[in-house]
């Protein structure tokens, strides 16, 4: 089964496998650290604030955290402008969600590209719901600084340390002259070397590279995405791209059949209404009955 990033399309493995969704919550916790979060994760939620309440979009990351033997609900949401009115009243349903999901206090951070002229706001909403709207911006870290420093150590043979790494996964957030495609793709293929010189387990890779792109991919448009896929699917081994490029075209092929499928129905349903027999319009369509009944065409 796989989780679709909604907000860019790509594809990336279920958060009901075990070992990656336990390797993904160590890798998260690395990131809370590196920002400045003064929580420890104790589980991810993310999968089921899915589709949570009526018109409230994805969360881009919940959790359950502690902090000094106390548990509370964390929300962290990327994005590249400081949060207006309409980002406020969002953030608020989620709170709420959150609230009656697991009745916890909640802690809500914001990842935010553009330097930020305050560190939190404070939003009472009754004497039972309150919460605080962290804003964290990484603009004092360099991209370029980063970089150079991982590459030196690639070079030198020095150990990559887990804030290295984490400095990658969050380097759009930091400040940078190139694109957030450039700065993307450069990552990336830090990753991908690091991964080789290491012998680093595939999981790890795949928890790596899921948390670079579900904080980061949703800053490019539609175009900018098609390329970052593209040429992150030339940065994989042979046997890789073999794996990806086979799944890909069977989702292709059962896509074409669904898809045929469907209009043979709507035909169905156009001969039904112009008073062709049942045994005609599967005549017509090649259809079996167990179709028909089954989309009530009868």
């Amino acid at each position: 089964m796989k989780l679709k990033n909604q907000s860019s399309g790509m594809e990336y493995p279920h958060y009901h496998d075990y070992n990656f969704k336990s390797i993904l919550q160590e890798r998260a916790n690395g990131l809370l650290r590196f920002i400045g979060i003064p929580y420890r994760l104790l589980s991810v939620m993310l999968s089921e604030f899915t589709t949570i309440g009526p018109g409230i979009s994805r969360i881009d990351f919940a959790g359950e955290a502690l902090k000094d033997d106390k548990i509370i609900s964390l929300i962290i949401e990327c994005q590249s402008k400081i949060p207006t009115d309409e980002d406020i009243k969002r953030f608020f349903q989620y709170v709420a969600s959150m609230r009656i999901f697991k009745n916890n206090d909640v802690e809500l951070f914001i990842l935010c590209i553009e330097k930020v002229p305050y560190t939190k706001k404070e939003f009472i909403i009754n004497d039972e719901c309150t919460y605080t709207m962290h804003i964290i911006s990484l603009k004092n870290y360099k991209a370029r600084e980063i970089f150079k420093n991982i590459e030196d150590k690639l070079k030198h043979n020095k150990e990559i340390t887990d804030m290295d790494i984490a400095s990658l996964q969050m380097i759009v957030y930091t400040d940078y002259d190139e694109s957030q495609l450039e700065i993307l793709l450069k990552a990336r293929k830090l990753i991908e070397r690091i991964a080789e010189n290491s012998g680093m387990d595939i999981n790890q890779k795949k928890a790596i590279i899921y948390l670079l792109d579900v904080l980061s991919v949703n800053m490019l448009n539609e175009k900018e995405i098609e390329k970052y896929e593209e040429e992150t699917y030339m940065m994989l081994n042979p046997t890789d791209r073999y794996l990806l490029k086979k799944g890909k075209n069977e989702g292709k092929r059962e896509g074409k059949r669904e898809g045929k499928r469907e209009g043979k129905l709507d035909v169905a349903k156009k001969l039904l209404a112009k008073g062709f027999q049942i045994e005609e319009i599967i005549e017509l369509t090649g259809l079996t009955k167990e179709d028909l009944l089954k989309e009530n065409i009868s």
